[in-house]
């Protein structure tokens, strides 16, 4: 039944995609019908449930609705109130995050888990549309694309393409201050079904609880919504489309989401001057103090790695010079905190639990970082996670040595620990 009903969902969004490249300006009406649709709002379960997401203003948990309600009566009183236009969604919980090496935190809007779910399932229906007008130059938050692709795009274009300098742009508040008419007047550019505009408005609208306090939002779309991606991609697109026809030779952008870089052959004040002018007519400003021109010699951050051009070894035959790139110094520092608290000091644990806790954010952050030149960071780290684990044997046995013997002969190895180099790294 799953696999039927989802390969319903994919022959809708092939069918919405389909017609949407046969015209580029066509604008779709009767979508809404499809929102509610059982298939569609059960898929759009399934990918909230995968996300695992915290509960909203009503505290009301994932694991509430399938033990409390079941999920057949969730989904069907939600499909009820969609069909009868009754629908109407909560205030988003706002939280605040940790910016990985900043001292601000991030701003974190929380939907309850049946927004989310209407959220997704009008993501399923719209995106196949949207997704026909979009450029190559986007990366983020797309079907089939990924952080990845943009950091191949852009050691290519630096390494074989002469592009050597960096224009590094930071936008200020972004997600704080998209305006909200314009973004409807976007979005109503391929959608002019009245409801599913309602829907995003409304969404837009229902504004943010702050410790109790109900804000209303006269701009921006919160971030943690299941659709905010979507909108954020929408509305940076007309940026992506101004400097395509604008076209300035020797230039080429590099979007994921909010973060962009434009790579330059010359000219890099020149583009800095087009790019305010692009933002400025939508509203939007960039972050002065982060955004910079650089030489790529010089070295320069995106999507949490580091990026320089320099002289490869001297062995190297047909490559002189290379484009490399490693994690970020402030994503190893990150790295190195969670490893840190999520050790902490619960000597009520084995070494084997502490080992299974860790293991799951090593394997992430080595599938993001794997691709690149990180092999001496790779070592360092686990050199320190090593030490962190010789640390914690130490303390929870009262140890007067330094700990080193409760970890010889390759305990941690066969106790599974994750290494993220491929030469291991022996503590004793």
């Amino acid at each position: 039944m799953a696999i039927n009903l989802l390969a319903t969902v994919e022959a809708l969004q092939r069918t919405l995609s389909d017609a949407a490249k046969q015209s580029l300006d066509r604008r779709f009406g009767a979508l809404f019908d499809k929102i509610y649709r059982k298939d569609v709002l059960w898929c759009a379960w399934r990918l909230v449930r995968a996300n695992n997401g915290g509960p909203g203003i009503d505290d009301e948990t994932i694991e509430y609705i399938e033990n409390e309600i079941g999920v057949a009566i969730f989904l069907r009183e939600l499909r009820d109130e969609l069909k009868a236009k009754t629908y109407r969604p909560q205030p988003v919980k706002r939280c605040w995050i940790d910016k990985p090496g900043a001292k601000e935190k991030r701003p974190l809007g929380i939907p309850v888990v049946r927004d989310r779910v209407v959220q997704t399932a009008t993501k399923l229906v719209i995106e196949p549309i949207f997704e026909t007008n979009f450029l190559p130059c986007s990366y983020g938050f797309r079907p089939g694309r990924s952080a990845h692709d943009a950091i191949a795009e852009i050691q290519e274009n630096i390494t074989f393409r002469g592009y050597r300098e960096i224009l590094d742009a930071d936008l200020k508040g972004y997600f704080d201050s998209i305006p909200h008419e314009l973004l409807l007047e976007l979005v109503g550019r391929r959608i002019r079904d009245p409801h599913v505009m309602a829907l995003i408005k409304a969404w837009l609208k229902c504004g943010v609880m702050d410790e109790g306090k109900l804000q209303k939002q006269l701009t921006g779309t919160p971030q943690g919504g299941c659709i905010s991606p979507l909108l954020s991609n929408v509305y940076l697109h007309s940026f992506d489309k101004m400097w395509q026809l604008y076209g300035l030779k020797g230039t080429k952008l590099v979007r994921y989401a909010d973060d962009f870089v434009i790579l330059c052959r010359s000219g890099g004040r020149h583009a800095l001057r087009q790019v305010r002018d692009f933002l400025g007519r939508l509203g939007l400003c960039l972050n002065e103090e982060k955004t910079r021109l650089v030489q790529a010699s010089e070295g320069f951050d995106f999507l949490g790695m580091t990026f320089r051009y320099a002289r490869t070894h001297r062995q190297a035959k047909k490559l002189k010079y290379n484009c490399y790139r490693w994690p970020r110094a402030k994503a190893v520092a990150s790295l190195k905190e969670k490893i840190r608290q999520r050790i902490g000091r619960r000597y009520s644990l084995s070494l084997e639990e502490v080992i299974g806790e860790i293991n799951p954010i090593l394997r992430g952050w080595h599938n993001y970082f794997k691709v690149g030149n990180g092999e001496p960071n790779f070592r360092r780290l686990d050199g320190f996670i090593l030490n962190r684990l010789r640390i914690f044997v130490k303390r929870k046995h009262s140890d007067e040595s330094r700990g080193c013997r409760r970890l010889a002969d390759d305990l941690v190895d066969r106790l599974g620990l994750f290494r993220l180099a491929r030469k291991r790294t022996s503590y004793c």
